[in-house]
């Protein structure tokens, strides 16, 4: 365009030269030979209209400058002409004069032509504008509008980052665009990458490259040349200029918005306001996602801790409780093993646990008290303990069935101002348990201490109304519950079955002699040596008074004999030493076997008991059968 432009002011140049050179021949043969004056005229008017007519194109096509250059120059020759010739009349002068104002009105058309020429691209260009900046507007509302709304209907912080990026990026289509987002727990930047970058997972420390220094002191950074940052981090290829925003909340930056172009200087100030007013929205948006999903993750908290009260108040019995709490634990905290230990004599012992592989390997093992271990610190520090990293803490976590454990939290299990043992919770995953975790678990700690203290409340009271107090024995009551259970167990698996009672020889004469407090020492004796003479799984009570009963498991009538000579004997020796010096108890022994004539408890009972009157009757301390 520019070469095309000169030639025709050359091209225009010249063509006035020719006519500058054939006006001033025509003058000359006009001053010079005024016989032939009159026959060049024409000539010279030829030359005139011409002259006008490429003064009003160049003035048109060209410039305005060229065009009114070549009307002085016209309106020059032509007044030269008068001049030289002073004896033209009066119509060639009104020609002349005519030629001279259509000249110059044809210069004012022009003028005034260009003039409105201009006006129009200048409307034109201002339209442009305002239509690029209406449609960066709209662009801008169409984003603003995208995460307004992805912002009300997502329901996690991921989905509205990656929904987030894909609204930007589809209204803006820069070379490449990040989202970056801050992982408080271990202090990264994660990236959210828009299809346009490389598809692989980025995450840059705070402080690191322009993305991180935006993060550490949440200022943007707008660059023109990347490459002359010392602290770019190239990933993009052909990456030139960045504009980093910090997603701002409060006075903390939580995240980044990056974008980078291939091109220099690329990003204005226009650009960076659009940015920051994205980056506005996306943190609100963002802080009202985690808001909400706190107050339904604390909901759900609450409802579980609920749940576990109502289980807590629902079952006795400890090992149900245990498992059931720890249940409801891992739903709100992920946790790969976890094991409750009740503290003993010197030790903590696992009682119960989940997410073992083999949970007998673990039941049952004990943990000295105080020792080189994370417990004692639970325990004797009355607080909870968190290993980021188990194993280079403990070589235990090195091996057996705690070698998963990377992150440990133990916890105290706490009654009243007595600490009862702890509650432990593993993760594979180092660095896993924060805050909020050891909150949780401290609340479900209560739980499993509550549980805890309610079933050994109720063993205890079970075994105050099943026991007798004074000889530790079942009581009558128990002795018979169970006698009944075991007559309904035999109609389904027939074995042999017998009943042995035994009394206390003249005990009466002990307690008048002795007095009752050796009394009861007697009567104490008497029971745990019969304990130590039957078999556990047989059922063993007082029967009321100096008297004792037992139903021997899968005994015939000869072992029940066996079994009652060995308990006479074993009551008899070695004397029982009271502060009044040895003293001797011996018993008298009855035994019964049931028949199949006697299928019924009371019979059984009243044979054996009947056998016992026998021996008391041929001298006591001996043992006699029932016989018809």
């Amino acid at each position: 365009m520019k070469g095309e432009s000169v030639n025709n002011r050359l091209a225009i140049a010249t063509y006035f030269f020719t006519l500058t050179f054939l006006a001033l021949g025509g003058l000359f043969i006009s001053v010079f030979f005024p016989v032939v004056s009159n026959q060049i005229s024409f000539l010279r008017e030829l030359i005139g209209l011409l002259a006008l007519t490429v003064t009003l194109y160049a003035s048109h096509k060209l410039s305005p400058p060229l065009g009114i250059g070549g009307m002085v120059w016209f309106i020059a020759l032509h007044v030269l002409d008068i001049l030289i010739q002073p004896n033209w009349g009066g119509t060639e002068l009104v020609r002349q004069a005519i030629l001279l104002a259509a000249a110059v009105l044809g210069s004012r058309i022009i003028l005034a032509y260009q003039h409105s020429e201009k006006k129009a691209k200048e409307a034109v260009v201002n339209l442009e504008s305002q239509r690029a900046a209406a449609l960066k507007l709209a662009d801008e509302l169409l984003i603003l509008n995208g995460i307004a709304t992805i912002g009300v209907e997502a329901n996690n912080t991921d989905t509205l980052i990656k929904d987030a990026v894909s609204v930007i990026d589809s209204a803006l289509h820069p070379d490449y665009f990040d989202i970056f987002l801050l992982d408080e727990k271990h202090d990264i930047l994660r990236a959210f990458r828009s299809p346009r970058t490389a598809d692989k997972e980025l995450n840059i420390t705070r402080g690191k490259g322009i993305v991180g220094q935006t993060l550490a002191d949440g200022k943007v950074r707008r660059i023109g040349d990347a490459r002359l940052e010392s602290t770019y981090l190239a990933v993009n290829p052909g990456v030139q200029s960045e504009l980093c925003v910090p997603l701002r909340v409060g006075r903390s930056a939580i995240g980044v918005i990056n974008v980078e172009s291939k091109q220099l200087n690329a990003f204005t100030d226009a650009d960076e306001h659009s940015m920051m007013t994205f980056a506005d929205q996306l943190a609100t948006a963002i802080q009202k996602v985690r808001l909400f999903q706190s107050e339904q993750r604390h909901a759900q908290e609450a409802e579980i801790l609920r749940e576990a009260g109502s289980i807590v108040a629902a079952t006795l019995s400890q090992e149900e409780t245990i498992e059931r709490i720890l249940a409801q634990l891992k739903r709100v905290i992920p946790y790969d093993s976890a094991s409750v230990q009740l503290l003993g004599d010197g030790y903590v012992e696992i009682v119960g646990g989940q997410g073992w592989g083999n949970a007998s390997e673990v039941v049952g093992m004990r943990f000295p008290i105080p020792s080189d271990n994370p417990n004692t610190i639970v325990i004797k520090e009355r607080k909870p303990y968190v290993l980021n990293d188990a194993p280079s803490a403990y070589a235990a976590f090195r091996e057996g069935p705690h070698s998963h454990i990377h992150s440990f939290l133990g916890v105290p299990l706490i009654v009243g101002d007595q600490v009862i043992g702890m509650l432990a919770i593993d993760s594979k995953e180092p660095d896993f348990f924060d805050e909020n975790h050891i909150h949780l678990t401290t609340a479900f700690a209560d739980q499993v201490a509550v549980a805890i203290q309610n079933a050994r409340l109720f063993k205890e009271v079970q075994q105050l109304a099943h026991t007798d107090s004074l000889t530790g024995l079942n009581n009558r009551r128990r002795f018979f519950e169970l006698a009944q259970h075991e007559f309904k167990r035999r109609e389904r698996h027939p074995t042999p079955l017998a009943v042995i009672m035994l009394d206390v020889d003249h005990f009466k004469s002990v307690n008048d002699t002795h007095g009752h407090a050796i009394g009861d020492l007697a009567l104490q004796t008497v029971a745990q040596r019969c304990k130590q003479a039957v078999r556990n799984i047989d059922i063993l009570g007082r029967y009321g008074g100096e008297e004792f009963v037992s139903i021997l498991l899968g005994t015939d009538l000869y072992g029940a004999r066996i079994v009652a000579e060995r308990l006479r004997q074993r009551v008899e020796a070695p004397p029982i030493e009271t502060e009044n010096g040895p003293l001797t108890i011996t018993i008298s022994v009855g035994v019964a076997e049931l028949t199949p004539d006697c299928q019924d408890l009371d019979l059984l009972l009243r044979r054996a008991d009947q056998a016992l009157y026998v021996a008391k009757q041929a001298g006591r301390n001996r043992v006699e059968v029932w016989q018809e």
